[in-house]
């Protein structure tokens, strides 16, 4: 079961990059296009906001995962010691 939930974790992973391989380009040249007509300093940076932005959200999903992973953690060692004491 493990095996194979490694399996399809992984594939999902692999369609994921591929999908984003083809999808990126895309957007990011629409991106830059419309952004080449705002004023000189900005023209031409949409792209990269836009993927500093997505970075910065992306940043806090590992942390909270590891958060709901430890109070999952604490329930069950909770519910251990409730078991063991009644």
């Amino acid at each position: 079961a493990q095996q194979e939930q490694r399996s399809r974790n992984l594939g999902l992973i692999q369609s994921s990059r591929a999908a984003a391989r083809i999808v990126t380009p895309l957007v990011s040249g629409e991106l830059f296009r419309r952004s080449c007509a705002a004023p000189k300093p900005w023209s031409g940076t949409l792209p990269y906001h836009l993927c500093a932005a997505c970075m910065l959200a992306a940043a806090s999903i590992p942390l909270l995962l590891r958060r709901s992973e430890r109070e999952a953690e604490e329930a069950q060692l909770r519910e251990g010691t409730a078991a063991a004491a009644g």
